[in-house]
């Protein structure tokens, strides 16, 4: 039997933050009392909090099936469902709690992320412009807003939306890289941590089908390639993807190595490289964090579109070179520099990827004690139909 006041504990612990002590207390809740509507509820957005959306899924719909009235409920569903990439369903679900509680700021502002991840950027605006006016300082919102006015082309109006987001102290980083990407401002030496994880958190499960089927992305064949071409390469390996994302070099990867590590910011693109079951070990985290206090422990390190949200390189190579044995090889991609910042060792772009010189990775090899073996010029993806051109680099520490 649960004792009582084990869902009040619950309840208290989960509002502290502490979701692993929180969690037995509504299980045992609901052993006694399954149909309990608030422990089947709290429970599932807990398993949300933690990244098991299927989970929390169920829990949410069996609390939705004792009182579909409950606005909170609908929207945690729709959360969740945009969680799962169920984009769709979860507007849905939105519009469902809108109807019971129409001045929901939050909901409306949910409602219209869902929105934008569909790609429907002119309703997106107006759940955020419904959203403001019950709620005029929701920094979230206005970033959401600014998001979509720069989908509809509306440059001088999402510069405005920007800074009144700024002003509210709130998400800067954020939104000074959003705006240094668009030219004002100082251009930052990395893309904000929480921008990259919540950016591929979002589009985790359909990002495979988009990057290779929408924008022709090949990086991490070609970049195989050219590490097949700079030695024979043998089985048997320490072998690290770095920003592994969903585990689309896993496949390549996997024949080379005696161990596969990958590492990636976001939970949900490694929850679906867990799937494939290639890695023998992945582990969420900034990559130069991940690569400090493992010296000369890998044989290859493989780094496919992850430098475009990284400007500064330094951190990077530093530790990778002192994760690499002898003879170690590191290959990676960036995006070349346009002709006209050919001077430049980086550039931050206007969709918000940073583009590198040559000349900026020969003076980090030597830097580094790392020997270019190849650098090859090649289209690596497309951009609004047109081709993207990048290097693809192998270098060997010496």
């Amino acid at each position: 039997m649960a004792r009582p006041g084990s869902f009040d504990k619950g309840l208290a612990l989960h509002q502290r933050g502490r979701l692993a002590e929180a969690e037995p207390l509504y299980r045992r809740v609901l052993r006694t009392a399954p149909s309990h509507f608030d422990a089947l509820h709290l429970l599932g957005v807990l398993c949300g909090q933690t990244d098991r959306f299927d989970e929390a899924l169920e829990l949410l719909n069996r609390a939705l099936a004792l009182r579909p009235d409950s606005a909170s409920a609908l929207n945690n569903l729709g959360n969740t469902l945009g969680s799962l990439g169920h984009h769709a369903e979860s507007v849905q679900a939105f519009d469902r709690a809108l109807a019971l509680r129409p001045d929901d700021a939050k909901a409306l502002r949910n409602r219209g992320t869902s929105l934008r991840a569909l790609e429907r950027p002119e309703e997106a605006l107006a759940s955020f412009d419904a959203a403001l006016a019950l709620q005029p300082d929701y920094s979230e919102a206005l970033i959401g807003r600014a998001e979509c006015l720069l989908t509809l082309h509306r440059r001088g109006q999402a510069i405005a939306a920007f800074h009144q987001a700024l002003a509210l102290g709130k998400d800067v980083d954020q939104i000074q890289y959003a705006l240094a990407a668009l030219g004002i401002g100082s251009t930052p030496a990395t893309a904000p941590a929480g921008y990259v994880e919540a950016l591929f958190d979002m589009y985790a499960h359909n990002f495979d089908e988009h990057l290779v089927k929408t924008l022709g992305y090949r990086t991490p064949e070609l970049l195989v390639a050219e590490l097949r071409r700079a030695q024979p390469l043998q089985s048997g390996g320490e072998v690290i993807d770095l920003g592994c994302g969903t585990g689309l070099c896993g496949p390549l990867l996997r024949p080379l190595a005696g161990r596969l590590t990958g590492v990636d910011l976001s939970s949900l693109m490694l929850a679906k490289a867990r799937e494939l079951g290639l890695y023998d070990e992945l582990v969420q985290g900034d990559i130069a964090a991940v690569l400090q206090g493992q010296p000369r422990r890998f044989d290859i390190a493989v780094a496919a579109d992850v430098f475009v949200y990284i400007g500064d390189l330094d951190a990077v190579f530093a530790a990778t070179a002192a994760a690499l044995r002898p003879t170690g090889l590191f290959a990676f991609s960036v995006e070349a520099c346009p002709d006209d910042d050919s001077g430049s060792d980086f550039v931050l772009g206007p969709k918000r990827r940073y583009a590198h010189s040559l000349a900026y990775l020969q003076r980090l090899a030597a830097a580094h004690g790392l020997v270019i073996e190849s650098s090859t010029r090649s289209a690596i993806r497309k951009e609004s139909e047109e081709a993207v051109d990048g290097l693809l680099v192998v270098m060997r520490r010496g």
